[in-house]
């Protein structure tokens, strides 16, 4: 009976031990660790480290009580206390908790290393993928390993370590109290927009082009730099085909003024006298088409009868008009000759029958001269152009009118009805040769524009109805057929379409070209 007695008070006590034993265990645990008290206040942490310590404390009166308990039930039994051992003793629980402080304290160390490697593993794939995508993508592997070498370079690493760097902008904090951050990158991309927008307000042309050209460069600089690694080939080879069309326009208007700034002296002062509503690069594409001429005293530049294909320019001396062998007027420096309607806008192709002889007066003569057909392309092709001509000529019709009037004032004409009738058959074959131009190139008669400017020729040089009817009588066309000309000119044939040759293309892509 009292070894009963003895083992059920045994049991007892070793079950209350056991207990006492986890609740000191879970006392200890429930201690803060270090790395989790990295973001908690100094009061925090010092309120932790005493937890910690209490629990140590509570642990070790805890162990020591329970041993108490163990000798003083034992010592009341009837077995022998040499077989009796504590459950656990109180160095193997520091031990234990010791070497729980350690992994607490080496926990935080881990986590940073990790993440250390995992940064690490991060930068270096990030990196192969920019090399990867630098020069070249993944199009074919030739392009690749050229562009990974190019990469490799260490002047290229370290421009794109420059260009890719965020700097800090010196914001102020009424502003806004987040840190703001740029590279240069992306300052390249800001402003290739802004100066897209400044060139929409400028009106120069040449300041317009070098505009686009910086935003363009600025542009590369952004696409191929991109902050995020990857080089946007889209952009960047579509501003590589602005860039080459802005810098040949550029080219091409430098060159144009360096030829107009470097002709002669006397070209220069015919363009200033007499020309200064023409642009300079417009009088100097002029004067480059044409080809200039020289003559004595009594040299016939152009007959009477004859078809005359091309328009010259007095560039010094003087020249007489004769018709029917007996002056009419006299042209000088500045006049044109065999203009055929030019200046009210009539763009006559190919050849228009001579009226009267042009005949050199003076010594030296020197003309400048331009085919038709070159010429009319130009007017064409530049619509200033046209209108800069055609105010030049309608200012030198009025300068020969007034030379007219001094020749009749001061009487060197001789009889004055007989040159007045002179004038009137030179102006009535001048209209007749500019119909049988129309009439051989069938666009112009049946193009309305035509019409209107052939009505207003005729309003300036005073051609009345009788004149006309007289002069389509003469070239075998009625007043009707006139007006109705697409059932009369199927067989008509447009003559110019003939009359061009490879040369004249050529020349052609050559102006188009350099001006």
């Amino acid at each position: 009976m009292t070894i009963l007695m003895t083992t059920l008070t045994t049991a007892t006590m070793t079950r209350r031990v056991m207990a006492e034993l986890l609740v000191a265990q879970t006392t200890t645990r429930t201690r803060t660790p270090v790395s989790s008290i990295s973001g908690h206040s100094n009061a925090n942490v010092r309120q932790s480290m005493l937890g910690g310590r209490n629990a140590r404390t509570t642990t070790t009166m805890a162990s020591s009580s329970i041993r108490l308990r163990c000798h003083s039930c034992l010592g009341r039994s009837s077995y022998s206390s040499n077989r009796t051992r504590p459950l656990v003793q109180p160095r193997r629980l520091l031990s234990v908790h010791q070497q729980q402080q350690q992994h607490h304290h080496q926990q935080p160390q881990l986590y940073r290393a990790a993440g250390r490697q995992q940064g690490q593993r991060r930068l270096a794939k990030n990196e192969q993928r920019r090399r990867k995508a630098t020069l070249g993508g993944s199009e074919n592997n030739t392009s690749n390993n050229n562009s990974e070498a190019f990469s490799d370079k260490p002047w290229m690493d370290t421009l794109t370590e420059f260009l890719r760097q965020q700097r800090t902008i010196p914001v102020p904090r009424w502003v806004t109290p987040s840190h703001q951050t740029i590279s240069i990158s992306e300052v390249c991309g800001h402003s290739s927009f802004v100066l897209v927008a400044l060139s929409y307000s400028v009106d120069d042309f040449l300041l317009l082009r070098c505009i686009a050209v910086v935003g363009s460069t600025a542009m590369l600089v952004f696409t191929y730099f991109h902050p995020y690694g990857r080089i946007l080939w889209l952009p960047f080879k579509w501003n590589v085909l602005f860039i080459a069309l802005n810098s040949y326009r550029i080219g091409k208007v430098l060159l144009e003024r360096h030829f107009a700034d470097n002709f002669p002296s006397d070209i220069i002062a015919l363009r200033d006298d007499h020309f200064h509503l023409m642009d300079p690069v417009e009088f100097a594409k002029l004067v480059r088409l044409g080809t200039e001429e020289s003559f004595q005293r009594g040299d016939v530049l152009v007959r009477q009868g004859q078809d005359n294909r091309h328009v010259r320019l007095v560039l010094e001396g003087e020249l007489e008009v004769h018709r029917n062998g007996k002056m009419t007027y006299l042209l000088d420096e500045a006049n044109f000759v065999s203009e055929a309607g030019l200046h009210s806008g009539l763009l006559l192709p190919g050849a228009v029958t001579s009226c009267c002889d042009v005949v050199a007066r003076t010594e030296k003569v020197r003309v400048l001269k331009w085919d038709r057909d070159e010429l009319l392309h130009l007017m064409e092709r530049d619509v200033h152009m046209q209108h800069a001509l055609q105010n030049a000529m309608s200012w030198d019709i009025v300068r020969k009118l007034k030379q007219q009037r001094f020749l009749a004032s001061n009487d060197l004409v001789g009889d004055q009805k007989e040159w007045t009738q002179r004038r009137n058959e030179q102006s009535q074959e001048r209209y007749t040769a500019i119909l049988r131009n129309m009439l051989q190139h069938p666009k112009t008669l049946l193009n309305k524009k035509g019409r209107v400017l052939l009505h207003n020729y005729r309003v300036i040089h005073r051609i009345d109805d009788e004149h006309h009817n007289n002069a389509l009588k003469e070239l075998g066309w009625t007043p009707e057929q006139f007006e109705n000309p697409k059932k009369h000119l199927k067989q008509l044939r447009d003559m110019d379409a003939y009359s061009r040759g490879w040369q004249w293309y050529l020349k052609d892509i050559y102006y188009r070209a350099f001006g």
